[in-house]
């Protein structure tokens, strides 16, 4: 059972990781002002880079989810996956904290960037959590602390949909046609 459920947990986790930046830009011949409330260019470039990093992102949690989904009922095994999934993470938090929003998505960005930081600390406390932690109770016991409705885990979630939900409406306010795919 704890291998089906951490499973599960970490398949949430690679979904949240890809929540830092998942976004599908449509529309590319908008071009008028954004800080006017309508679509232009720095907004349509914006989600443009917010793609590319999603993708990128995507195909390094896929690698990750693909090589690793034998060995989740090992616990060093699952801490590799969940490092090898912090590690891509940071890296799409960098990208992502990297680019300049529009003013429509300042702060859902912000938000975002924090969401995500949030993850991260998250996924490094459980890879922290798991150290000397053997298969069995041990283990039993590391899974089900995930889950709990205080955990550190669990509160990422919670910002990951604030911000998600807040991205969601930046992009609709910024009228460039963007579906905002959060997993959570």
């Amino acid at each position: 059972m704890s291998s089906q459920l951490l499973r599960v947990t970490l398949g949430a986790i690679v979904l949240l990781m890809l929540g830092v930046a998942a976004a599908a830009c449509g529309d590319d011949d908008k071009e008028t002002d954004v800080d006017q409330g309508t679509p232009g260019a720095d907004a349509e470039g914006y989600y443009s880079d917010v793609d590319r990093i999603q993708n990128s992102l995507t195909e390094r949690l896929d690698a990750i989810s693909d090589q690793s989904e034998q060995a989740f009922g090992d616990p060093d095994s699952a801490r590799n996956s969940l490092s090898a999934a912090k590690n891509a993470g940071e890296t799409a938090l960098e990208d992502l904290d990297a680019l300049e929003a529009p003013s429509v998505a300042a702060a859902a960005h912000a938000g975002m960037v924090s969401a995500s930081e949030e993850m991260v600390a998250s996924v490094d406390g459980m890879i922290a959590d798991l150290q000397g932690v053997e298969a069995g109770p041990d283990f039993d016991a590391f899974v089900n602390s995930i889950i709990q409705s205080d955990s550190a885990y669990t509160l990422a979630v919670e910002s990951m949909r604030r911000a998600c939900s807040d991205m969601q409406a930046a992009a609709d306010n910024s009228r460039v046609d963007v579906v905002y795919q959060c997993p959570i």
